[in-house]
């Protein structure tokens, strides 16, 4: 079975029968999991095993497809695989603008993939898509640009004015794509802007500024399986100090959009701010 995954260092093997944590520090009908193993059942699906931040292993129901076991691999198991590594992993989408790193943040459905997208297509350099590795350098957060691939809804794909021959679905069941788009080069970005996104009934986009303690508890909310931490609690430190570092170094605003606005107007009024704010051409 031919898998795609983030980390070319890491050694991804199909088995019959995956390992069992031991002695998990949480565990619960879904999960298991200590500092440097994780477990996961998913049912009519598979069960999933990482360790060591280099190391999975994956049994699969019979007759499940290989686009099945992609988006958890992706997902789930990369976020354990981030952890074990203790590097910071974001629940959003990010691009670079004029050399700027932008993370969209939101919960599903509010346009982080879409409104990614549209800046990729439009001279921008797309770095991530749904989790978002964040390194620092100097207390100077950076987005790892490891993915290659961005999941897009058919009707995105329509606003985008992008073909969706040949493209393979996420899963069987839903109308959502993989779509491949090709980077130049992978060095860390530095963060600069973060978008947290959210949809309300006005008919204006509202952008204002997070300040304050609402800029942590926004940012700590945004962690990718944040629950993984009730059995890794050497992270919790460390991801303390990460999220006071983009605090402190990073321009953070909180838009609310109409559900109605399209991906092309909300990217022209992100991209206005943005040179607004920070005069970036």
């Amino acid at each position: 079975m031919s898998l795609n995954f983030p980390f070319h260092d890491v050694s991804i093997r199909e088995v019959t029968l995956t390992r069992k944590v031991t002695n998990p520090s949480f565990a619960d009908n879904y999960w298991q999991m200590n500092q440097n193993e994780f477990a996961m059942h998913v049912e009519e699906i598979g069960s999933f095993y990482a360790c060591n931040g280099n190391e999975i292993e994956f049994a699969l129901d019979r007759g499940v497809s290989a686009e099945s076991a992609q988006l958890y691999l992706n997902g789930s198991v990369y976020g354990a695989i981030l952890h074990q590594r203790q590097i910071l992993p974001m629940h959003g989408s990010c691009f670079s603008y004029n050399d700027a790193g932008v993370m969209l943040c939101g919960e599903s459905g509010t346009g982080k993939s879409a409104l990614t997208a549209a800046f990729s297509f439009n001279r921008c350099k797309f770095l991530t898509d749904d989790v978002s590795p964040i390194v620092f350098r100097e207390g100077i957060p950076h987005i790892l640009a490891l993915s290659d691939r961005i999941k897009l809804w058919d009707d995105t794909l329509e606003q985008l004015n992008l073909d969706k021959t040949g493209l393979k679905r996420i899963s069987p069941e839903t109308e959502k794509y993989y779509f491949k788009i090709d980077r130049s080069n992978s060095d860390p970005v530095s963060l600069k802007f973060i978008f947290m996104l959210e949809i309300h009934g006005q008919k204006e986009t509202i952008i204002s500024e997070l300040g304050g303690s609402e800029r942590f508890s926004s940012l700590q909310g945004e962690i990718y399986r944040r629950e993984y931490l009730n059995g890794m609690p050497d992270n919790e430190k460390i991801y303390f100090r990460n999220i006071v570092d983009i605090s402190n170094n990073v321009n953070i605003y909180c838009v609310k959009r109409p559900g109605s606005v399209s991906i092309s107007d909300l990217m022209i009024q992100l991209r206005d701010h943005m040179i607004k704010n920070a005069n970036i051409e």
